[in-house]
């Protein structure tokens, strides 16, 4: 063949090979999985194709006329034999015929022929590569001579990458120094992908060191330790080899020092959006009208309630001083409501003195003082008190307040300690005298004398968030009709904010009114383009230098998520004691420690609460997008951690020295393709960014590899479709985090229990996954959550299984496949300390006995078992005393039964689900849920559900929500129901007239009782 029929035939198998992966994945994925050793072949072998691709055109660049007749034999051979095996594919088409012996050896079989080593022909590759390091003649550069570069660098890259990937067969000093040729091979290659015209006169000298790399990737000497034909010691040719490499490393650096210090090369347009106006023609044919100058007085739209109900405080109720704290968030308008109140005309009217103290960062007792004094417009004894000391105006301030009305604002009070130090200043005479707190923090008047609730600022809506930018833009005028759409996408885009309007409308009132300008602006503008202004840099570099140093960090950590993501509040604190962010304190559970952090982070307001739990907690939670900006920005600076999305910015990514955490937002094998080298890396989050998108088996064993300093690896959200645990993942010895999804696997190896650090493991799988023996050797273990279902198997041998270890810390089990029977109970007590633990499957169609009681830590438990249906005829169940939440599914527990549960003194919520409870009645036990607080009952068949005796007042003194859903013959309910004082809503669904009536009868009796703001939600469907 010649060159060019070579190329074209390359392209074609590259072509047959993509559509034949595809294929499998569409068509055989769901009835079993690819082999994953076929996998790999295909992917080592579309590296080899891709990297003779890419080698004749880059030698014919640098002047080989004619490439070698042994190289171009070798080329066709290796092309021929991947078209066999391309075939060989394509004949055993059946997905049964794919696992048969006789297929996976002829694979086999042909993959060796491509894989056979001819060290003559890397030779040979070295002969081509020095002399086109220095070609005999320059020519004129042509158009794809940068695209012939690229190309030729991302197959060294991908050549080296398969050295580092097994670089233990180096030395360390040799491991770094092909480390640092990696990072400079990636560093040329965010120089091609340059589009500056300039870039292109650089072309030359990339050519001359990619040649220079190639000679060292392509040595026989490098290669024969990758196949494992010598150590690196053994051979003779390493140490000039390992010279060869400083060398063009120093040269790949002093051609990236005279790049980064010439006018050569231009930083590329940054990804936010600048504030400066847009450029306008001034000729435009869709121009409305000229932009004004934004405007000046201060806007106040939306906080016409919110100042009622504070001034109503502040008017009204007690006599006693009282504090009233206005809180929420960094720009939501705290200072603005404030001001609001203290100018309203009932105010004015009510107090006799109003005063006001912005509280500086730096607090001076004799400064706040003079402040207050002085707030009041009356400046003509200012010089009197300059002269007095801090116990002489104290007294004067007190002197000024006392038998007086008074009302003072402290304007954004970061710390307590600011009314501890002036408290005494202020006397109470019991007169309805009032203060008012700003602050960011909800906590701010909670511990102080005179504290009252704190009143929570609100986001504005879209419709006020609109309303507020069209009087700064336009004052009293109307939006014009043809902008009205981009208005209101720019103010949905505020997120809420006012001080995000505010900004906006100070770059859309200075620029001409361009329908086309505007549309631009509406589709480009992003919470980056308020986040990058110095006032809100500083406003919330203000909240982030008042957080403690265990905070910070812990703020700085949402930057790994998705902008607006609502994120698990478990996980996320899994997560933060994983990465060593939470303190250790003795006889104090690390969960509750991480809590306290969350909740110190929501009460400043840093955070925010999406979704609650039904015992209180926080079960999801977001940060502001303003915020989430300004945390990724920071966490990049600090270098703490570096955010990826997609591929252009993977394979462009310089990794910085002791890069500690790296989150990725990408698809699974744009993720694997980019070949990331962060050997030190301690953090590795990977988010699908188009879940169900990737089809394709991953090979991820390079993980195990490169990244062997690991101490959280998250693969969560990325299919593996593996069927079993990699044994390399035993490497990972500093791993304490490990999240999979790999929707087949089955089986974990015995090699995990090395991984002796781990304290999380969370797997998604579609079937049940069986644990080693070996799992109660990790002593570490804290949450072991398998969504499948897991199995933990106990050796047979009754010796061994006495003298088996337990697992001291294990905080979090689930699902587990368990018979509720002595061997269930033989393993239950190897986890004497675990507080979450759902359990599924419970063995013996008519008999469930298991004494739960041992497990005194346990707070929340799940039975459930979708394989059984009716009564069950013995039950005999112990279940802990600290239980405070029970969930029941399918359990088909009698009626007459459920005085074991009724029994438990901590319960707090109870789900019965699924026919957890059998017969058609069910009679409360006097006394019974002392401090039962929400209960659901589901698809149950009910008809009386009554008390013991009715007269009795004895009966859900602490219930707060009723959940009906699917109890169609219900037809009694208790009477207690109706007087209950602490119940706050009741939901039914799915359950017909008949039970909406009785609900109905509830309400009424509810509302004779006084109690008016029971909330009934009916829903028919």
């Amino acid at each position: 063949m010649t060159d060019d029929e070579l190329l074209e035939f390359i392209d074609l198998i590259l072509q047959n090979l993509a559509d034949l992966t595809n294929y499998y994945m569409d068509r055989k994925i769901s009835e079993s999985y690819t082999s994953p050793a076929l996998s790999a072949q295909v992917q080592a072998l579309e590296a080899k194709l891709t990297f003779l691709k890419s080698f004749i055109p880059f030698a014919k660049m640098r002047g080989t006329a004619d490439i070698p007749a042994l190289l171009l034999a070798h080329f066709e051979v290796v092309a021929l034999n991947a078209a066999r095996l391309c075939y060989m594919c394509s004949y055993w088409d059946d997905a049964d015929e794919m696992h048969n012996p006789k297929f996976f050896s002829m694979i086999y079989e042909q993959q060796q022929k491509i894989r056979a080593v001819d060290f003559h022909v890397y030779e040979t590759y070295m002969e081509v590569l020095r002399a086109s390091y220095c070609p005999a003649s320059l020519r004129t550069p042509r158009v794809q001579d940068k695209q012939i570069l690229n190309n030729f660098n991302d197959s060294l890259i991908g050549c080296l990458w398969e050295l580092l990937c097994c670089s233990c067969s180096f030395m360390d000093s040799m491991k770094d120094e092909m480390g640092i040729l990696y990072a400079g091979l990636r560093f040329l290659r965010s120089i091609l992908r340059e589009h500056q015209k300039k870039m292109d006169e650089q072309n030359e000298k990339i050519g001359a060191l990619l040649s220079e790399a190639g000679i060292i990737i392509c040595s026989p000497s490098l290669n024969r330790v990758k196949e494992g034909e010598v150590s690196f010691s053994e051979s003779t040719d390493a140490l000039g080899c390992y010279d060869m490499l400083a060398n063009t490393n120093i040269h790949i650096k002093h051609f990236k020092d005279q790049i980064s210090g010439s006018s050569t090369i231009e930083s590329l347009p940054n990804s936010s959006h600048s504030l400066s106006s847009p450029e306008v023609s001034r000729t435009s044919s869709r121009m409305l009208s000229k932009g004004k100058m934004p405007i000046a007085h201060e806007v106040i739209v939306g906080l016409d309630d919110e100042a009622a109900k504070v001034i109503d405080r502040l008017v009204s109720g007690s006599k006693q001083v009282e504090i009233v704290p206005i809180v929420g968030m960094a720009g939501l308008g705290k200072t603005t409501l404030a001001k609001k109140v203290y100018n309203d005309r009932s105010v004015i009217c009510n107090f006799h003195i109003r005063l006001w103290y912005t509280v500086s960062q730096e607090f001076n007792m004799k400064n706040a003082l003079l402040q207050i004094l002085c707030s009041d417009g009356k400046h003509s004894r200012k010089d009197e008190f300059q002269n007095l000391d801090e116990h002489a105006l104290l007294e004067k301030l007190y002197q000024r307040l006392l038998k007086n009305r008074y009302l003072v604002v402290f304007d954004d009070v970061w710390d307590i300690e600011v009314w501890n130090e002036l408290r005494i200043a202020f006397p109470n005479d019991k007169n309805g005298s009032r203060i008012i707190f700003t602050s960011r923090f909800s906590n701010v008047a909670s511990e102080v004398q005179y504290g009252g609730e704190p009143h929570y600022l609100h986001p504005l809506s879209e419709k006020e968030s609109f309303e507020l930018l069209q009087k700064k833009v336009f004052g009293e005028e109307d939006c014009p009709k043809a902008l009205h759409g981009f208005m209101m996408e720019i103010a949905k885009k505020c997120r809420g904010l006012p001080f995000a309007v505010v900004v906006v409308a100070g770059i859309l009132a200075t620029i001409d009114h361009d329908i086309l300008v505007w549309k631009k602006f509406a589709e480009s503008f992003t919470s980056t383009t308020v986040s990058g202004t110095d006032q809100w840099k500083k406003s919330l570099e203000l909240s982030y230098e008042h957080l403690p140093y265990h905070l910070k960090a812990c703020l700085l950590y949402f930057a790994a998520f998705q902008e607006d993501e609502k994120i698990g509040a478990k996980n996320l604190m899994r997560l933060w004691i994983a990465e060593g962010f939470v303190e250790k304190i003795e006889g104090k559970r690390s969960e509750v420690i991480a809590e306290e952090y969350l909740m110190d982070l929501i009460g400043r307001n840093l955070v925010m609460v999406s979704k609650s739990g039904s015992i209180g907690g926080v079960k999801t939670c977001y940060i502001h997008d303003l915020i989430f900006e300004f945390c990724k920005a920071e966490a990049k600076e600090k270098n703490f951690l570096q955010v990826l999305r997609g591929y252009d910015e993977l394979s462009t990514f310089i990794e910085p020295p002791n890069l500690p955490r790296l989150s990725i937002r990408s698809n699974g094998e744009d993720f694997i393709k980019s070949k990331l080298f962060c050997p030190h890396l301690g953090t590795l989050l990977f988010f699908e960014a188009t879940p169900g998108y990737g089809r394709r088996l991953l090979n991820i064993s390079f993980l195990f590899c490169i990244y062997k300093h690991l101490k959280v690896l998250n693969l969560g959200n990325i299919n593996l479709w593996l069927k079993e645990l990699p044994t390399e993942v035993e490497s990972l010895l500093c791993l304490r985090y490990l999240a999979l999804t790999a929707w087949y696997m089955k089986f974990i190896p015995p090699s995990i229990a090395k991984l002796s650090h781990l304290e999380t493991f969370c797997l998604v799988s579609g079937v049940t996954v069986s644990l080693p023996d070996s799992i109660w050797n990790m002593k570490n273990l804290r949450h072991v959550c398998l969504r499948g279902g897991v199995v933990i198997h106990l050796p047979s041998n009754n010796n061994v299984v006495e003298n088996l270890s337990i697992l001291p810390n294990l905080d979090t089990l689930s699902t587990l496949h368990l018979d509720l029977d002595e061997e269930g109970e033989n393993i239950l007590r190897r986890i004497p300390n675990v507080r979450r633990l759902k359990i599924f499957q419970l063995g013996d169609q008519n008999r469930v006995c298991c004494n739960m009681s041992r497990l005194e830590c346990l707070e929340s438990l799940t039975l459930r078992d979708d394989y059984f249906l009716g009564s069950r005829e013995h039950v005999e169940l112990s279940f802990p005393m600290n239980l405070r939440k029970l969930c029941l599914i399918n359990l088909g527990l009698p009626g007459r039964k459920m005085s074991l549960i009724e029994q438990l003194p901590n319960l707090e919520v109870l789900k019965l689900r699924a026919q957890s409870m059998e017969g058609q009645k069910w009679e409360l036990m006097e006394g019974g849920f002392p401090k039962l607080r929400v209960l659901t009952l589901e698809h149950a068949w009910i008809v009386e559900w009554t008390e013991a005796d009715p007269d009795s007042d004895d009966y859900f003194p602490c219930l707060q929500q009723l959940k009906l859903r699917g109890i169609p013959n219900l037809e009694m309910m208790p009477a207690c129901l109706g007087v209950i004082s602490t119940l706050e809503t009741i939901a039914v669904n799915f359950c017909g007239d008949g039970v909406k009536s009785l609900v109905w009868e509830i309400e009424e009796e509810q509302k004779n009782n006084g109690n008016e703001n029971l909330k009934i939600i009916y829903k028919k469907y």
